[in-house]
């Protein structure tokens, strides 16, 4: 890696136009505390974020009604990048990939599925391409690009993993039947967690989410052209919240900022809707299946998230989770997104997590989980202290190209002969990847 020192006081443009965003210096590296117990059936992963403003909002409808007219409509609010939102209308999440074999995520993490053409990149591939590739477009119904292992492409082997060149179904397939993805738990703030939950996926040619019902939908209607549903006033005491009382972050987790099967009904297309009504974007329902697999508990409690996540040993669908056994050694990176989406959030280096079959016998990993016989809610953990980076543009495609404007590295990341190392670390990583995006928007001018 080249010897890169970027002044601390310099400015580093961002140019959203181009997703191109710089968190501000002092923002860049932040620290996720992670900590693990398991007992006989069941795994938890304890998360401990801290930040001062956290965010349990996500994208809302709000009424707006222009001057004296007696018409309105629904107007989106809550924008999921490449700036934070303006009124904090985006939520928090903290994301796991967890591979049990051998694809790289421990030589490369989670670096390893970002590639050109992937959205929030500055080169994202264009919508009208992505919907008219065969497989992403026409079988998975897609219109952009997003995580996926360079195995799935055509010469993702040897280093090369164009987003075009998925491997056809039947490689695909088998590659699930092999367990050849990586699992992705994702807790988000607002979509699963006040159901109690964190959503399961993996990550194979395309960012997937497991098997069976989500817990969120789009609350509108394309045909009707208005909001598919509201809060039920017999259940919840009114129809919808108070866009002043929103922007002004007044509604804490205790309040009903969501909308969910408990508290709704069919949206009154016939009610005198007034300037400022607000409902969210999004209508949450119990999960079933794969993708609800995953419980989450907690929330933000002075002044950090406090979260734990369970989910049974046994992979739920073996097609699209992976089991986890006693004395395993797991290969782990993490993220986490403060109230921005897609690409803008900040990262870790590979990680190792180990199930400790007896205290005094622990294998050697970053991350141990102890081994408890009573309530895994009940069990203190050996906390670990992940170090996170915001990662610019890096991609696969940077990493493998051997060219003069490409990764020094290349060959040892094509021949797998590397894992980041020492030269790779903290904070000087940060400020290569900071130099490296700078440098690519600077040729593209």
């Amino acid at each position: 890696m080249l010897d890169v020192r970027l002044d601390p006081e310099q400015p580093l443009a961002s140019d959203p136009g181009r997703n191109v965003y710089i968190p501000p210096r002092g923002e860049l590296e932040r620290t996720l505390r992670v900590g693990a117990v398991y007992n006989d059936d069941e795994i938890q992963i304890r998360y401990e974020f801290a930040t001062e403003a956290p965010s349990w909002y996500h994208q809302y409808w709000i009424y707006e009604v222009e001057g004296r007219g007696t018409g309105g409509e629904w107007v989106q609010y809550g924008s999921g990048g490449p700036e934070p939102d303006e009124h904090g209308l985006y939520e928090d999440r903290i994301s796991m990939l967890l591979d049990d074999g051998d694809l790289g995520l421990d030589r490369y993490g989670g670096f390893m599925t970002a590639h050109e053409g992937m959205r929030g990149l500055t080169g994202a591939a264009e919508s009208e391409e992505v919907e008219a590739h065969p497989h992403l477009g026409e079988t998975l119904g897609r219109s952009d690009v997003r995580k996926y292992i360079p195995q799935s492409r055509e010469d993702g082997d040897n280093g090369g993993a164009d987003w075009q060149d998925v491997r056809d179904e039947a490689e695909l397939e088998a590659m699930r039947e092999r367990g050849e993805f990586l699992d992705l738990w994702q807790w988000r703030a607002h979509r699963s967690h006040p159901l109690g939950y964190a959503d399961n996926g993996y990550v194979l040619e395309y960012r997937h989410s497991s098997e069976g019902r989500g817990m969120f939908t789009d609350n509108w209607d394309d045909e009707a052209d208005q909001p598919r549903w509201m809060y039920d006033p017999d259940e919840a005491g009114f129809r919808a919240l108070e866009r002043d009382r929103l922007l002004d972050g007044a509604y804490d987790q205790d309040d009903l900022y969501y909308l969910s099967e408990g508290h709704a009904t069919d949206f009154d297309p016939d009610h005198h809707w007034e300037d400022g009504d607000v409902l969210p974007q999004r209508f949450l329902q119990e999960p079933d299946g794969s993708r609800g697999a995953i419980r989450a508990a907690g929330g933000y409690e002075d002044g950090a998230w406090r979260v734990r996540l369970t989910r049974s040993l046994e992979a739920p669908e073996p097609t699209d989770s992976h089991t986890l056994e006693p004395g395993g050694v797991y290969d782990v990176a993490f993220a986490v997104h403060e109230g921005v989406g897609q690409r803008w959030h900040r990262v870790s280096l590979p990680q190792t997590l180990a199930l400790a079959e007896e205290a005094a016998d622990a294998p050697e990993a970053d991350i141990v989980a102890t081994h408890t016989e009573g309530d895994l809610d009940d069990a203190d953990v050996e906390w670990t202290e992940v170090g996170l980076i915001y990662p610019g543009q890096m991609t696969w495609d940077w990493l493998t190209d051997r060219s003069p404007a490409g990764h020094p590295g290349a060959g040892h990341v094509i021949g797998g002969e590397r894992a980041i190392g020492d030269e790779h670390r903290l904070p000087r990583l940060q400020d290569y990847l900071l130099y490296e995006e700078r440098r690519r928007i600077d040729q593209q001018d």
